[in-house]
């Protein structure tokens, strides 16, 4: 079975990336920090905050509950949030 092509993601999962990169902000964390409390990598919480990685269950669990100290239903209410266009912040 092929791959799922993300060059246009889906609105969903921009909208996911914007929750979790919210969250982690307001948490003063850095992806680094995220992904060492989750046991994950810094590529794979940059590949979820910028829609290239369409994460399962267990790793948005371990994201949010290990790495963020925060419940899933922080994402939830950060994930309704991010439903309004969120203009592209300057890199």
């Amino acid at each position: 079975m092929p791959r799922a092509d993300y060059t246009t993601p889906p609105a969903e999962l921009e909208r996911l990336g914007r929750a979790v990169k919210a969250l982690r902000k307001r948490r003063d964390l850095k992806q680094i920090e995220v992904a060492t409390g989750a046991g994950l990598t810094e590529s794979q919480i940059s590949d979820i905050e910028n829609a290239r990685n369409n994460p399962g269950w267990l790793l948005i669990t371990r994201l949010v509950e290990d790495g963020l100290g925060l419940e899933l239903r922080d994402l939830v209410s950060a994930y309704e949030e991010a439903g309004g266009e969120v203009p592209e912040e300057p890199r």
